[in-house]
Parts: C-alpha cells; sequence; structure tokens
C-alpha cells in the first residue's frame, strides 16, 4: 500500500513531468525534430544511467520513481537545439551518477542533478553549450548531425548581449514568446511564468523559495538597470533565470524543508544570482548560485530546528510544538534514508 507521503511525492513529479513536457513540446514547435532526438536521448539517458547505477547498489528500482526522467527533461531543456548528441549523453550520465546516485540516489541529493549535469559539459565544451541557434532556424527543422553543420549560424545567448550592454537587446514581445538566442525550453518567459503558477498552487515547488528569490532579484535587477522593467523581464527570461529557479532551486528534493529556511534560501539564491550576473558577468548565474546555496540550505534546516528546539524547552511560544515536532519527524525520515541507502 502507498503512503500518503508517497502519493504527495508521486504528484509532484507529476506536475514536474507535465509542465516539463509542456516546455518540451514548444521546443520541438520551434527548433523542429532535432530538438525532440535532444529531448529523447537525454531523458533516456538519465533513466538508463539511473537504473544501471540503482543495480550496481543492488537496491531495488521504484517504477513510480520517475526523478531520474524529470532529471533528463530539465537537463534537455537548458541545452541548445544545436548541442552535439555526445554532449547530452556526458552531461545525462554525469547529471545522475555524480551529482544523484552517489549521494544515496531520490531524496539524498544535495545538489540539483540537472544543474550539475549542465554546468559540467558546459565546462568541458563550451564552443558547443554556449552558442545557439538563432531566429533563422526558429520553426524550421535543424540539420540532423551530430555536430550542426558550419553553415548554421550559431551565435552567443541575448544574456551574455545583456551582460554586455547593460539593456535588453530584444523586444517586449520576443522576450515574452523566446524567440532570442538561448537554450531551446528556458525563455518562453509567458509559458513559465503560467507554469510557476500553477506549480505553486498546487504545492509543487516553495512559493516562500520562489517568491523570494524573484523579489530579491527583481528588485535588485530593476534598479541596477536604472529602474528599467524590460531589462527585468529579460534577466528572468534569458539565462535561464526563471527557468532554473523553478526547476533547479525551488524543485522539493532539494529545497530546504523548514519555512524559515526556504525564505532565507531563496534570498541567498536570488542575491547570489545577482552578484554572479553584474559582478562575475555569469552567462547562467543562476545554475552556479543554486550549486552554491545548495549546502547552506541543508545548514539553514539544521539551525532552524535547533533554534526551535531551544524554544521549545524553554516553554517559549509552545504553540509551536507541533511544528517542531513535524520538523524532526521530517528530518529523522531523511537521516533514517541516508543511513539505509
Amino acid at each position: 500500500m502507498v503512503s500518503g507521503n508517497e502519493k504527495t511525492e508521486a504528484s509532484m513529479m507529476t506536475d514536474m513531468l507535465i509542465v516539463l513536457l509542456v516546455l518540451a513540446a514548444v521546443s520541438v514547435y520551434y527548433y523542429g525534430l532535432r530538438a525532440a532526438i535532444l529531448i529523447a536521448i537525454t531523458s533516456a539517458v538519465c533513466c538508463l544511467t539511473d537504473f544501471i547505477c540503482i543495480k550496481l547498489r543492488k537496491k531495488e528500482a521504484q517504477l513510480s520513481d520517475m526523478s531520474a526522467l524529470m532529471t533528463g527533461l530539465t537537463l534537455s531543456l537548458m541545452l541548445p537545439a544545436s548541442a552535439p548528441y555526445f554532449a547530452a549523453v556526458t552531461a545525462a550520465v554525469f547529471a545522475i551518477a555524480a551529482a544523484k546516485q552517489v549521494f544515496g540516489g531520490r531524496g539524498c541529493e544535495i545538489f540539483n542533478p540537472a544543474a550539475v549535469g549542465f554546468l559540467f559539459v558546459s565546462l568541458c565544451f563550451p564552443e558547443n553549450i554556449l552558442t545557439y541557434p538563432g531566429y533563422s532556424n526558429t520553426f524550421m527543422s535543424m540539420p540532423l548531425d551530430s555536430l550542426v553543420p558550419s553553415d548554421v549560424m550559431l551565435r552567443p545567448s541575448m544574456m551574455r548581449a545583456f551582460i554586455a550592454t547593460g539593456s535588453s537587446p530584444a523586444p517586449l514581445l520576443d522576450i515574452l514568446v523566446g524567440k532570442f538566442y538561448g537554450p531551446m525550453g528556458t525563455g518562453v518567459l509567458a509559458v513559465i511564468a503560467v507554469a510557476a503558477v500553477f506549480l505553486v498552487l498546487r504545492r509543487t515547488v516553495s512559493a516562500i523559495a520562489l517568491l523570494s528569490e524573484i523579489a530579491v532579484s527583481g528588485t535588485a535587477v530593476f534598479i541596477l538597470s536604472g529602474f528599467d522593467p524590460l531589462s527585468v523581464l529579460c534577466f528572468f527570461a534569458g539565462g535561464m533565470t526563471l527557468f532554473g529557479m523553478i526547476f533547479l532551486s525551488c524543485e522539493y528534493s532539494t529545497v530546504p524543508k523548514t519555512k524559515s529556511s526556504r525564505f532565507i534560501y531563496g534570498i541567498l539564491v536570488g542575491g547570489i544570482t545577482v552578484l554572479l550576473h553584474y559582478y562575475a558577468k555569469a552567462e547562467n548565474a543562476v545554475v552556479y548560485a543554486v550549486i552554491i546555496a545548495a549546502p547552506f540550505g541543508i545548514e539553514l534546516d539544521k539551525r532552524a530546528l535547533s533554534f526551535a528546539g531551544m524554544l521549545n524547552k524553554k516553554g517559549i511560544f509552545s504553540k509551536t510544538n507541533k511544528s517542531v515536532k513535524h520538523m524532526q519527524e521530517t528530518l529523522d525520515i531523511l537521516e533514517k534514508n541516508n543511513e539505509e541507502k
């Protein structure tokens, strides 16, 4: 019999997969069959790697566990439609083997696997991963070769131009519908914004963490850009910023477990993203921010529980007894799972 917690986890995975599949469909609509092949390869390799690692660890694979598929879809949407197939395979294997299974598998990850996989291949193959097909290929099928022919124009992302000039290089409509140089599934701001509302209302992602990240980073960019709202939209659409905040930093398996920790974590991710964007000139700053903030999220949970327990022992805020108990139960379950795995 499936427990209530398992049902909730399966429901959250389903919600995420629905949204990711919608974004995948948009990517295929924009870039054709090659985008579909990339999505299929990345997703399949993630699932296969996950299965092999589970067997090597002498564990039983759970048919209800869709986390590897979710990682594969997320990772594929972060790639350019022109990415070589070998780069997609490398990213998928590294994401699952090095960022998920090495820590004990589902629920034990410290870092978001898709973020780690993308960062790895972007450092290994920057000329392939950080250049993108432009408008001439939009709505048309790209060549299906593993390496895109040289006659296909590949250029730096819109975010790179935004970093260089400090202002939006694309008009409002193009920003909203994702018609600019960038990853194939992370820039359709209108669709991603609707997805964010859906996932928050479904309680699939943390509203506290997501709204904290958006508020901190959006306010900072609005001020630093000279109070230009178009620059704020460009910031969230480009560099996979809003996409990364939803699917990398607020995803249920890696976001902190307590409300206070999620609030501080959100401020931390938003602040680091802006700092890396403006001062380190990082093109996909949110990916680095998510990885940097992950260990702090774990420590914030421990500190929040310790502080709440101290208040409880002193008889302060007696109404928090139930919350303290639930926090302790959550962390005890996580610790037990880690020991078993």
